[in-house]
C-alpha cells in the first residue's frame, strides 16, 4: 500500500543521515529537482533535510485529484503510521515555523494534510510551497508574530481560514444548533503549555484573545443529532472538529473524514494508538463511544485561483 511505500521511504532517508554522504547526496537531488531544505527567518530551517525529501516524495507520488477535498483524503492515507508526538511547535523559545512531518498530533496532522492539498492543486511539487501554504494556515492571516499569533483555538483557526479563503465551515449549513464560545483553558492552564511555562508574560496575551472569541457563537451538530443525512453532507477529506464538554475549550479533537459507502470514518492523529490511523469505528459510533465529545463541526477545505 502507498502508506506503507511512504514509511520505507522515510525509514531510507532517515538512515542515510548517519552517510557521510548525506549532504552531497542531499544537494545532488535538490538539484535533479525532488527537494530540498527549506529556511524562514533569520536563515533557520522550517524543514529538516529529511522532511523535505519526505514533503516532495509526497507530493510526487499522488495523482492528481478532482478536488482539493480528494488530495486531503490521498495525503491523509498517506501518513497513516506517523507517530504521534504533541508539543512539537514548542520546543523554540522563538516562534518559529515548525514543519516535523516525522511527529504529529491531531491538529498538526490536518494542518499538514491541508498544506500538503493545497500545493499540490496549485500543481507545484516543492517544498516552499508547502512550507508558504503551512504558514498561511497555523499563523493568523498567515503572519508569524510571536506565540500568540499561532491559532491556538480551534475556532480561531476555522474563522481565520474562512476569512483567508483556505476553508469554508458547513455546520450551519447542515442544521447546526447555536453554541455561544467561552474560551479560558489555556489561560487558566497555562502550566500545560510549555512556552507560557517558560513565559508567563504570554497569559495575558492568550487572555486577550480568548475573551475576544468568547463574544463568538459556533454552530456544531449534537451527537444525538448526527443521522443518514447528516452523514450524506459529509465529503472525503472535509475536516472534523469533535466539539466538547471540557469547560473552556472549543474543539477536542481533530481528524480528516473518508466515505466508505454510507459511512463515514476519520483519519486522525490518535493518542491513544500512539499514530495516524485510520479509525475503525465509523463516525457515529466513535462519538457516541467517546463522553467528552458533544458533536462536530464540518470544516470543508477550499482553494480560490
Amino acid at each position: 500500500m502507498k502508506q506503507d511505500i511512504s514509511r520505507r521511504f522515510l525509514n531510507f532517508i532517515s538512515s542515510l543521515r548517519n552517510c557521510s554522504n548525506f549532504k552531497p547526496l542531499l544537494i545532488t537531488i535538490a538539484i535533479i529537482g525532488i527537494g530540498s531544505p527549506v529556511y524562514g527567518e533569520n536563515n533557520r530551517k522550517s524543514l529538516s533535510d529529511t522532511d523535505s525529501l519526505y514533503v516532495s516524495y509526497l507530493l510526487s507520488i499522488v495523482s492528481p485529484q478532482e478536488s482539493i477535498g480528494d488530495y486531503c483524503t490521498a495525503f491523509a492515507h498517506l501518513l497513516i503510521g506517523t507517530p504521534y508526538v504533541s508539543g512539537t511547535l514548542d520546543g523554540d523559545s522563538t516562534e518559529r515555523l515548525v514543519a516535523n512531518m516525522q511527529e504529529l498530533d491531531c491538529t498538526t496532522f490536518a494542518e499538514s494534510v491541508l498544506a500538503l492539498a493545497r500545493t499540490a492543486t496549485q500543481g507545484r511539487h516543492n517544498t516552499t510551497t508547502f512550507c508558504d501554504e503551512l504558514q498561511q494556515i497555523r499563523y493568523r492571516r498567515g503572519i508569524i508574530d510571536g506565540y500568540s499569533s499561532r491559532l491556538h483555538y480551534f475556532s480561531d483557526w476555522i474563522a481565520d481560514g474562512e476569512a483567508m479563503g483556505l476553508v469554508h465551515e458547513i455546520s450551519r449549513e447542515i442544521g447546526g444548533e447555536p453554541k455561544p464560545l467561552h474560551l479560558n483553558y489555556m489561560s487558566r492552564h497555562a502550566d500545560r503549555y510549555p512556552t507560557l511555562q517558560r513565559d508567563s508574560t504570554l497569559i495575558d496575551s492568550i487572555a486577550v484573545q480568548e475573551a475576544r472569541l468568547s463574544n463568538d457563537t459556533i454552530y456544531y451538530i449534537p451527537t444525538a443529532h448526527i443521522d443518514r443525512k447528516t452523514i450524506a453532507t459529509i465529503h472525503d477529506g472535509d475536516i472534523i472538529a469533535f466539539t466538547c464538554d471540557i469547560e473552556g475549550l472549543d474543539v477536542a479533537h481533530v481528524g480528516i473524514a473518508t466515505r466508505d459507502k454510507e459511512r463515514v470514518y476519520i483519519i486522525h492523529a490518535s493518542s491513544s494508538q500512539g499514530k495516524v490511523v485510520k479509525e475503525v469505528r465509523h463516525l457515529q459510533q466513535q462519538l457516541s463511544d467517546t463522553r467528552r465529545f458533544t458533536g462536530i463541526r464540518v470544516i470543508r477545505p477550499t482553494y480560490r485561483q
